[in-house]
């Protein structure tokens, strides 16, 4: 009897461990949105914020894969798991309280660009609001901005190369994105298209390391506390330099550098 009693407790004490193990689980999620996080030779994920994500694992010995995945889906991932790290998402009023806030890691631009040879005139967000389709990325927070402004006349594809891909093809007027996220495309691509050009910039946003809310809040605090350790130690402005070089030699675009932080 003490014996099976002995026994009943060992599986009772393995299958807590192992629930815990499975809560307590990581999954480390990026999007495409170059120079920040993009899909490298073999699909492997390489960027700017990859790199910080990485030297946070080191300092966490921490051997979580990175996934890349659509915008949409990995919000939706973040909505429905707690433990999660997402990047690199902009910091809004309606995220505000979805989750932690790890670690800024740049500024983005919210831009509009048009055909190069396109004869129309977009200077406010009313202009916009005429055109019959604007491209923008599913998922993406522009595209959340300009539903919640009422926009009615968006047209959502899964990455920046497919919403490049539909102004080239006339399919839609404008697209909604970045003068490094474009110049990144435009690199991929065989044909070297000619790059649209520039209409309106309509704000900027904080961008971030993120966990949901209910992320398990020892979790949290080790990314936090690894987040700032490399900020005291000089890492991850070694880093940005690094990457602003990059991109300066690669691109031929000047990307100004606050600290850590790039300004895209």
């Amino acid at each position: 009897m003490l014996l099976r009693y002995c026994l009943l407790c060992l599986c009772f004490v393995w299958s807590w461990q192992l629930r815990s193990a499975e809560t307590s689980a990581l999954r480390i999620i990026t999007v495409e949105e170059p120079p920040a996080s993009f899909a490298g030779p073999a699909g492997i994920p390489d960027g700017f914020v990859v790199d910080i994500v990485k030297a946070l694992q080191r300092q966490l010995n921490d051997q979580t894969p990175l996934e890349l995945m659509p915008e949409g889906r990995a919000i939706l991932t973040a909505q429905q798991e707690d433990n999660v790290l997402l990047f690199s998402f902009s910091r809004t009023a309606e995220r505000e309280h979805q989750f932690h806030w790890v670690l800024p890691v740049l500024q983005k631009r919210w831009q509009v660009y048009l055909p190069t040879h396109s004869q129309l005139e977009i200077h406010s967000l009313a202009d916009l609001r005429k055109l019959s389709a604007v491209g923008v990325v599913r998922g993406d927070v522009r595209e959340s901005y300009l539903i919640q402004l009422g926009f009615t006349n968006l047209v959502a594809v899964t990455s920046h190369q497919q919403n490049l891909q539909m102004l080239n093809s006339n399919r839609v007027q404008a697209i909604v994105s970045d003068s490094l996220e474009l110049a990144y495309v435009l690199r991929q691509q065989a044909d070297r298209q000619t790059a649209p050009k520039l209409a309106l910039t309509l704000r900027s946003s904080n961008v971030y390391l993120i966990m949901p809310k209910n992320a398990d809040a020892s979790l949290v605090a080790r990314w936090q506390q690894a987040a700032k350790a490399l900020q005291q130690h000089g890492e991850l402005e070694q880093i940005a330099v690094q990457w602003q070089q990059r991109i300066q030699q690669e691109m031929r675009i000047n990307v100004q550098r606050d600290g850590h932080l790039l300004l895209f």
